[in-house]
C-alpha cells in the first residue's frame, strides 16, 4: 500500500509541475481579453482579426513616389495638410501641389521641414476615394497608422515597409486607443439603427504576424 501510494504522489506532482509551467507566449502577440460571449460573435461587426497586405493599393494611380528620405523643397511643405499632432515628431499627408496624388511624409521638428515616407497613398483616380486617408495616427518617429473609413495603412520601420487593411464596406469610424506597450485603434460602424455608437470594438497591433488582434468589443 506504501508503495501505491508514493506512486501516486510522483505522478500528481508531475501533473501538477507541468500545468503550472504552461505554453511561452509569443513575443508582439496581443493577447484577447475579451468577454467568452463575445469570441467569434456571429453578430459583431467586427472581424477576430484584421490580417494586412504588404504594399499600398492606390486606387489605381501610377504618381511616382520621392526617395525615401528626400526632403520637401520649401513651396512644397505648404501642402503637407492631414497631420499628427505632437511638438516634434509629426507625421503627414502631402499632395505634390495640391494634386490628387496622397504620399507619407515625416518630420523631426514640428513641422518645419519633411521628408518623404512611402509609396502613394491614394489617388482622385474613379473608385480611388475609399483609400483616401483621413487621419494620421503617430506612434512615435518611427511607427504611423493612417486611416480613412475603410483603409488603415501601418508602418512601424519609418515609411521603409508598409502593410494595409481594407474594409470594402467602407463604413467605420477609426480612432486611437491607448494600449500598454503597443499601438490601438477603437473602430465602430457608423450608427445604422442596428448597431449604435454605443458599438465599438478595440484592436492591437501584432507587429510579428501584421495584423490586428481584437481584444475588446461591445455590440451596443
Amino acid at each position: 500500500m506504501a508503495v501505491i501510494i508514493a506512486v501516486l504522489v510522483v505522478t500528481l506532482t508531475g501533473f501538477l509541475a507541468a500545468g503550472n509551467h504552461g505554453p511561452s507566449k509569443r513575443v508582439n502577440t496581443p493577447t484577447n481579453t475579451e468577454p467568452r460571449s463575445y469570441l467569434g460573435a456571429k453578430t459583431s461587426p467586427y472581424p477576430a482579426t484584421l490580417k494586412m497586405r504588404r504594399g499600398l493599393y492606390d486606387g489605381g494611380g501610377h504618381n511616382p513616389a520621392l526617395p525615401w528620405g528626400s526632403v520637401l523643397p520649401a513651396p512644397q511643405s505648404r501642402w503637407v495638410d492631414i497631420k499628427s499632432s505632437g511638438p516634434n515628431d509629426k507625421w503627414g499627408v502631402w499632395r505634390e501641389n495640391g494634386d490628387a496624388g496622397l504620399f507619407p511624409v515625416r518630420s523631426a521638428d514640428g513641422g518645419a521641414h519633411w521628408t518623404a515616407a512611402g509609396p502613394q497613398l491614394a489617388t482622385d483616380w474613379a473608385g480611388g476615394g475609399i483609400y483616401f486617408v483621413n487621419k494620421v495616427i503617430s506612434e512615435g518617429p518611427s511607427s504611423v497608422v493612417m486611416v480613412s473609413n475603410a483603409v488603415i495603412d501601418v508602418t512601424t520601420d519609418g515609411g521603409r515597409h508598409w502593410y494595409q487593411y481594407l474594409n470594402t464596406a467602407s463604413d467605420w469610424i477609426i480612432s486611437a486607443q491607448p494600449v500598454n506597450g503597443g499601438i490601438g485603434l477603437r473602430v465602430r460602424p457608423f450608427p445604422d439603427g442596428k448597431f449604435t455608437k454605443r458599438s465599438y470594438a478595440i484592436y492591437v497591433l501584432s507587429t510579428t504576424h501584421h495584423e490586428w488582434i481584437r481584444t475588446g468589443v461591445s455590440v451596443g
